[in-house]
């Protein structure tokens, strides 16, 4: 009986010690509720573990440490309370020797760090300061961010972002772009000589061809025997072929600048071109289909001379028994992709039925004198195409071409939108 109630008295004592044990489990688990504790409490594989304010504290310092930025405590007064390494290597200085000295002795400006506490009352929080260091540059500059730790800690966090990388890009930037500005004056300079220049030589040698033509003209073939007859005739055709070269060489320097662009009706523009060949168009028995046009933004002049030239190639490669069938339309894009190009354009493509090339001089046709046909075959200065490319080139487009031997051509351009 004495050992019963033995037992008994053992097994109250531990129930109230497990008990008084719950009871301040409990109490503390309320007090982190209520905000009472600092801590954390982490759950592991559905186990909570409790981080007291020392662990987390440990975190937070570890974290600031290893920050890939300058990070500073001081008292309103600047008194520095507390460094990371990372200040402590931009400023060159081992962290030892910072901590206990004010931050305006790091600043180049020690003035401005008044300027600083008075703006952090009124919200204020980040500068561009230029720091002091030991290193060489004497100074770099960075962006600071200020928090105010009051009520928590009277102190003043500091972060320090340091910004020589930015601004030697900055200034490199810079550098370039003013390289870039006089490379495009000087480029803008032998334009305008060039096209001066071309248009001197024009004058100068239009003149006295002219006059060639001119007083070629008013020989009496009469009295020439039939060979200098032969000569005056290539000595005229010669002149004219000077004559018509000169004015293509205007035609493409002409198309070297920009022109102001404006609302441009294809369909319209493309009726005035037919109408100015229409010489050329009935010779040949032309047929023209003229599709769905858009109105673009654009070059009234040089559009009238793209099209021009695109519709006069197409009638003269015609082929000598079939009559020429142009066909002018806006293709459908067809999610088509072309480098370098803006990915919303407006495509209109120009087919014919002539006698085309081979592939292999695709590459070449658009390249200025280049020629692929006999003189006595075609006519022609073999500047046509150039004067397109560059057109289209002075629009932000692209002119491209497909073509089969005895089959036809197509060129197809592209308007970026």
């Amino acid at each position: 009986m004495i050992a019963n109630d033995k037992n008994t008295d053992s097994l109250l004592a531990e129930i109230e010690s497990l008990k008084e044990k719950l009871d301040e489990s409990n109490s503390i688990i309320e007090a982190i509720r209520e905000g009472g504790v600092d801590a954390l409490v982490v759950n592991n594989n559905g186990v909570p573990q409790l981080y007291s304010l020392e662990t987390a504290d440990y975190t937070y310092r570890l974290l600031v440490e290893k920050f890939r930025q300058g990070a500073v405590s001081i008292t309103k007064k600047g008194l520095i309370l507390y460094c990371n390494d990372f200040f402590a290597k931009l400023v060159n200085i081992p962290s030892e020797h910072i901590i206990g000295n004010y931050i305006q002795e790091f600043f180049n400006n020690s003035s401005q760090f008044v300027t600083m506490i008075e703006a952090l009352k009124y919200g204020l929080s980040t500068h561009e300061i230029l720091f002091k260091t030991n290193s060489s540059p004497a100074t770099f500059p960075a962006y600071i961010s200020l928090t105010d730790l009051e009520p928590s800690v009277k102190a003043i966090g500091i972060v320090v972002i340091d910004l020589t990388e930015k601004r030697n890009h900055e200034e490199a930037l810079i550098k370039h772009q003013e390289e870039l500005e006089e490379k495009i004056k000087e480029l803008n300079r032998i334009n305008s000589n060039l096209e001066e220049f071309i248009h001197v030589i024009s004058h100068d040698l239009k003149e006295p061809l002219r006059k060639i033509i001119m007083h070629n003209s008013k020989i009496d073939g009469s009295y020439l025997t039939e060979i200098d007859a032969k000569s005056m005739d290539v000595i005229k055709l010669s002149v004219l072929r000077l004559n018509s070269l000169v004015d293509d060489l205007v035609k493409y320097s002409s198309h070297t600048k920009q022109e102001e662009h404006t609302e441009v009706d294809l369909a319209t523009l493309i009726s005035e071109v037919l109408e100015d060949l229409e010489v050329s168009i009935t010779d040949k028995n032309a047929e023209i289909q003229i599709g769905n046009l858009p109105v673009i933004k654009a070059s009234g002049v040089q559009m009238r001379q793209l099209f021009s030239n695109l519709i006069s190639n197409a009638i003269k490669y015609s082929k000598a028994d079939i009559p020429p069938l142009i066909q002018i339309y806006q293709a459908e894009n067809l999610d088509e992709e072309i480098p370098n190009q803006n990915p919303k354009f407006v495509k209109i493509q120009i087919k014919d039925n002539g006698i085309g090339m081979d592939s292999g001089h695709l590459l070449k046709i658009f390249t200025i004198f280049q020629r692929l046909h006999a003189r006595n075959e075609y006519s022609g200065n073999g500047i046509g195409l150039a004067i397109c490319k560059k057109i289209m080139e002075n629009h932000s487009g692209k002119i491209t071409v497909e073509s089969k031997l005895n089959e036809g051509t197509t060129f197809t351009i592209y308007f970026p939108i």
